[in-house]
Parts: structure tokens; C-alpha cells; sequence
């Protein structure tokens, strides 16, 4: 009954997205036109660590953006008759599914986009595998920190100006280490100098996820 629950309410969450595709075009306009812009103050960069840096500003606000509206934009009637019919774990696992393959198909686009329209001198050594792993183990981390922030931030009367206030020093962790891995990656490491990576990324996924089931009911009973 609980995996049913959680592969409807993921349909669902799919559902309600494309009759607001509104929503999602506003955000690939806003990846397209950044990137664009950055682009026209340089179309090469030539240390590999600031094209680095500045992959993952963009990927930073673009979630961010993205995923804030995951509790923000239900009114109080809609969360109490979701309160009635449904258990808050199952409810709280849905929404960070659906932002986890939300961000990662945002996040490939950003990487495209912004690999065509800025290059990198130093990229010529770069472990694509190994790249494209940090890429999706920092963004599956950055969603479901900023999918629990807008679920806590949903509560109080400035949602938007407490999600921002929470959702930084809360995500430092994970946006140092996917730095860090992707620079890595960058520079032609291998899977081996990775390890410590793959797995603080890994845990701290694993973190997020089971304190958003556990501490969620509590916050929702609210």
C-alpha cells in the first residue's frame, strides 16, 4: 500500500506539471538566458576551477528555483485534505522523487547548454563518467535539502525569505563537495581518488532522505 500511494502521488506531481508547463519553461528560460549571458562576457574560460564555479552558481539558483515551489504554492485547504487521506512519509517521499528527477534532467540541460556556449581550455583531460556522477549525486543532494527546507519553510508566513535564510548554510556541505568531485573529474581523475566523494554524497542523500521521513509527520501535523 505504500509504494502504491508513493507511485501515485509521483504520477501525480508529474500530472499536475505538465498542465503548468508555464512553469517549467520559465525555468530552462532562465537556465538559457543565464547561461547566455555569462557568454557574452567570455565564450572561453581558461581555468578549468572557474568554469567549475561557475557551472554550479548556475546549477545552485536554478534548483533553488525549481523546487521552492514544492510546498509553497499548496493552500491550507489542499494540505488538509492531503492530511486526511494520506500518510505524511509517503507524501514527503513523493515530492523528493519527483524533485530528484526534476533536477537531474535540469541539471543535464544546464550542463549542455552551458558546455556549448562556454568553453574551457583545460577540459580536453576531463573523466566525462566520473564528471556526470558528481553532477547527479550533488543535485539528487542539493533537491532533497532544498525539498525539506520548502516543507519547513511552508509553515511560516515569509516562505519564501525563511527558505532562503535555511537553505544555504544547509546545502554548503553538499555544494563543496560536488565542487570538489567535479573539479576532480575535470582534471582526469579516476573512480579511486573518488571514493571519498562518491560516498559523503552518498551519505549525506541518505541523511536528508531519512530525516525528511522522519521528522516530516511532525512538521505536517502543524
Amino acid at each position: 500500500m505504500f509504494v502504491k500511494n508513493l507511485f501515485h502521488l509521483v504520477k501525480h506531481e508529474f500530472s499536475l506539471e505538465m498542465k503548468q508547463k508555464h512553469f517549467i519553461s520559465s525555468i530552462v528560460l532562465y537556465i538559457v538566458s543565464t547561461i547566455f549571458v555569462c557568454s557574452l562576457s567570455f565564450t572561453s574560460i581558461s581555468e578549468t576551477t572557474i568554469w567549475n564555479a561557475l557551472f554550479w552558481i548556475i546549477i545552485l539558483f536554478s534548483l533553488t528555483n525549481a523546487i521552492s515551489k514544492s510546498f509553497l504554492n499548496e493552500n491550507s485547504d489542499k494540505q488538509l485534505f492531503l492530511y486526511t487521506i494520506i500518510n505524511p512519509r509517503v507524501l514527503i517521499l513523493s515530492k523528493i522523487l519527483y524533485n530528484l528527477v526534476l533536477s537531474i534532467l535540469l541539471v543535464l540541460l544546464s550542463f549542455f547548454i552551458f558546455n556549448f556556449f562556454i568553453q574551457s581550455d583545460g577540459l580536453s583531460d576531463i573523466n566525462y563518467n566520473l564528471f556526470l556522477l558528481a553532477v547527479l549525486l550533488g543535485s539528487m543532494s542539493l533537491s532533497s535539502t532544498l525539498t525539506m527546507v520548502s516543507a519547513i519553510a511552508s509553515k511560516t508566513n515569509n516562505n519564501i525569505g525563511i527558505l532562503s535564510i535555511l537553505a544555504f548554510p544547509i546545502l554548503i556541505p553538499s555544494l563543496l563537495l560536488s565542487i570538489q568531485f567535479s573539479n576532480l573529474a575535470i582534471n582526469g581523475g579516476t573512480a579511486d581518488m573518488a571514493g571519498q566523494f562518491i560516498v559523503f554524497l552518498s551519505l549525506i542523500n541518505l541523511l536528508i532522505i531519512i530525516l525528511s521521513f522522519l521528522l516530516f509527520p511532525y512538521l505536517w501535523r502543524e
